[in-house]
């Protein structure tokens, strides 16, 4: 029997070509759980599952959820393998409306031009004092100037837009950062 690592779940999902959290962004939040104590997480947009998995421990549990129906039951089977503290909704978070926990921290990777409604939507879950980051927010730094794909453009029209709302939001205190492909920490004031 084969002892699983998250190692592991990380080659299998770059072979596949399933886009997972770069190192130095991985690094910064799992510091950043560690250092605010964080115990109660949830993640938007689980593909196979390894954030997830890389967040939680036997004190931090993660709630996650993925509405593709393959990458779901790819996590669960990873999750279970891995025996981590993960539980994971096969859903859509747009419509989901089932849970009925608060958080300390949520993390948006998901798609990017929904990022804005999702913030607002499960902000609402969000503990005293909580954060929400959100990745990929540089998306490749793609400019808009050079883009010539429109859904593309319109993409990153909808991340600009986001932006805007995360530095005009009197709610959060949001720091952008140029970690990965780009994180926001937006922490509930």
């Amino acid at each position: 029997m084969k002892n699983w690592k998250i190692s592991d779940l990380k080659s299998y999902a770059l072979s596949k070509n399933i886009p997972i959290i770069q190192d130095d962004a991985l690094n910064f939040i799992k510091n950043y759980i560690q250092n605010n104590n964080i115990t109660s997480i949830l993640e938007i947009g689980t593909a196979y599952g390894y954030s997830a998995v890389s967040f939680s421990s036997e004190t931090t549990h993660v709630d996650t959820i993925e509405r593709d129906a393959v990458r779901y039951e790819e996590a669960l089977e990873w999750i279970s393998l891995l025996d981590a503290n993960v539980t994971l909704y096969a859903e859509d978070a747009l419509t989901f409306d089932g849970l009925d926990s608060t958080y300390d921290l949520i993390f948006i990777d998901a798609a990017k031009s929904q990022y804005e409604t999702l913030f607002k939507k499960y902000s609402a879950l969000l503990n005293p004092g909580g954060s929400i980051i959100c990745d990929n927010i540089n998306f490749h730094n793609l400019k808009i100037e050079t883009v010539k794909n429109r859904s593309t453009k319109g993409l990153l029209k909808k991340l600009e837009k986001f932006k805007t709302f995360l530095r005009e939001n009197d709610t959060f205190e949001t720091t952008f950062l140029d970690i990965g492909d780009g994180l926001t920490v937006s922490k509930l004031k």
